[in-house]
């Protein structure tokens, strides 16, 4: 059975028409649950070829700071510690293929300073900024402490969730400030959670480099058929202040995607597409033109198959029906699927679907 034909007689693609009747048969006989990948050595298991291509690189706002257009994601799970060298192994690739920035979480700082040190004059180090309260460090000593743990004199990018001048948080930002003044951080930025945090960091005009937000085939404001034209004013205006885009959660976040494969099984039995290429497709063909897409990596077939969509960026006919059938499943579990300190990612979904 042909592909398309296929699309149009599975029972998963009766389900995604969305239907009442659909919608509560499957929730009587599908139990959702926020789920993650299973790790085994079938997982780990390298199926993927190794891609060919040139990686596009690309700068963060007005910092001069060269990335590459994807960005190896932060979210680590804790399963893959127990693989380090083959965790080493999937930055090394990465980087080997063309990617040079690479998003830590507090976690992997021994490790990630520890692969990635003696690659330090050639990648872009991104992480999270602060105090540490589990040490009782404030934020420029805990800055100092990484410094030391990635034996460098700067990280290159650091970011902090949204604060305005009246938040009791805002001298966390003005210690980042300063360390940007004395060349500890190359840029400072802020991920957005919710749309109306951005109200507030245009209007106070913070002097911030970067914005993370997130963007996917789901989670991207509004969708009525078509791409969304009232995303681009947003990362125009940020552009027009000098402020770098980058886009976060390209796979819906790790809690869906577990999900959304399987359907994505059923959809394409043969398996001739991949849902990780068509979603970050979907970004790069969105018209958004983010500065790095940022998305996890939990294995080397994501490696090879998520840098392949980069190496080969058009988006297909195919892909795009996938996404749609994939997209009307996601909006009929994603109560459901995302534990709750992610459900703000359910704010930047239309109720048009």
């Amino acid at each position: 059975m042909k592909r398309r034909e296929f699309f149009k007689t599975s029972a998963l693609g009766t389900l995604a028409a969305g239907t009442a009747g659909c919608s509560s048969l499957m929730r009587r006989q599908v139990e959702i649950k926020p789920k993650v990948h299973d790790f085994s050595n079938e997982f780990l298991k390298v199926t993927k070829p190794k891609p060919k291509g040139t990686m596009e690189m690309r700068e963060v706002g007005k910092t001069g700071i060269k990335v590459s257009y994807y960005t190896f994601g932060s979210h680590t799970p804790r399963k893959l510690h127990d693989f380090p060298d083959y965790r080493k192994k999937m930055l090394m690739e990465a980087y080997d293929l063309g990617v040079n920035i690479f998003d830590v979480y507090p976690p992997e700082y021994v490790t990630s300073g520890e692969y990635l040190g003696p690659l330090k004059h050639n990648v872009v180090i991104s992480m999270y900024g602060g105090a540490d309260k589990a040490r009782n460090l404030t934020a420029t000593q805990s800055h100092e402490r990484i410094l030391g743990l990635f034996k460098r004199d700067y990280i290159d990018m650091v970011r902090l969730h949204s604060h305005t001048h009246d938040a009791p948080n805002w001298p966390v930002w003005e210690e980042l400030f300063k360390l940007r003044e004395k060349g500890a951080i190359r840029a400072v930025g802020v991920p957005i959670h919710y749309p109306e945090e951005m109200d507030d960091i245009l209007a106070d005009e913070l002097p911030i480099d970067y914005v993370i937000l997130p963007y996917n085939f789901y989670h991207n404001i509004l969708y009525t058929g078509k791409y969304p034209d009232d995303f681009n004013p947003l990362a125009a205006t940020l552009r027009q202040r000098g402020i770098g885009v980058i886009t976060m959660k390209p796979f819906a976040s790790e809690w869906y995607v577990a999900h959304l494969m399987k359907v994505a099984k059923e959809i394409d039995p043969e398996g001739e597409l991949s849902l990780g290429q068509a979603m970050l497709r979907y970004v790069i063909n969105s018209g958004l033109e983010p500065d790095t897409v940022m998305g996890g990596m939990w294995c080397m077939n994501d490696v090879y198959d998520n840098i392949s969509a980069f190496f080969s960026p058009k988006i297909s006919a195919d892909e795009e029906e996938l996404l749609g059938k994939v997209r009307k499943y996601a909006k009929l579990i994603e109560d459901a699927a995302l534990p709750r300190h992610y459900r703000f990612l359910n704010r930047w979904t239309s109720q048009v679907v």
